[in-house]
């Protein structure tokens, strides 16, 4: 049987969400401030809960070295839509692509508020769902360095801490979640900024 938290989170999904008032909690200083735009590129990404130690959580994962924009980065599972995929099926593959979650083992819950990427010209959907029983992870290897996992609970204890960064010819600050010595910045953690004011009533 699927718990009350579950049960919760589904409805609390179908209810107006905090968007851009909880996503810019985790804002970079500095980060371009564009307007959605037809010229962004749909992506998706998935937030896969499943049940472990009495805890519900959801896998994160450290990119390769590939040189790319968010070469190295913590991230959701996820990427760009495929023709004419929805978010949902966008989602669902790129998670089985990267780290092995069966899409036809998820139930999707709902989505959380789109975030535009500036800096790799995406606009992401994120997507929310579950398993009943952990997935046989299995890292795609030229994408995903490392899957890691991070509990509901801990996430809403996490306190937000800062960096200087300097880039552009100036310092910058940053803020981040530290997770399992993982800093989470960005739009990873400007997602999940938004996810945790979701579910923090609910635990």
């Amino acid at each position: 049987l699927v718990d009350h938290f579950i049960q919760n989170l589904r409805e609390r999904l179908k209810q107006p969400l905090p968007g851009w008032v909880a996503q810019k909690h985790l804002m970079p200083e500095g980060r371009e401030l564009e307007s959605l735009s037809e010229n962004l590129h749909p992506a998706a990404v998935l937030i896969s809960l499943f049940p472990q130690d009495g805890e519900w959580v959801f896998p994160l994962i450290r990119r390769t070295l590939d040189g790319f924009v968010h070469s190295g980065q913590i991230a959701l599972p996820g990427g760009r839509r495929d023709g004419t995929e929805s978010d949902i099926e966008t989602a669902l593959r790129e998670a089985h692509e990267e780290v092995n979650i069966l899409p036809d083992q998820v139930e999707v819950l709902g989505i959380t508020s789109a975030l535009p990427i500036p800096v790799s010209n995406h606009l992401v959907q994120p997507v929310v769902g579950y398993t009943r029983n952990k997935p046989d992870f299995l890292p795609e290897p030229k994408e995903v360095a490392e899957i890691f996992t991070v509990s509901i609970k801990s996430l809403c204890q996490r306190d937000i801490q800062y960096e200087t960064r300097h880039f552009k010819n100036r310092d910058w600050e940053i803020p981040f979640f530290e997770i399992d010595d993982h800093k989470v910045w960005g739009a990873t953690a400007m997602i999940l900024s938004e996810f945790r004011t979701l579910v923090t009533k609910l635990i």
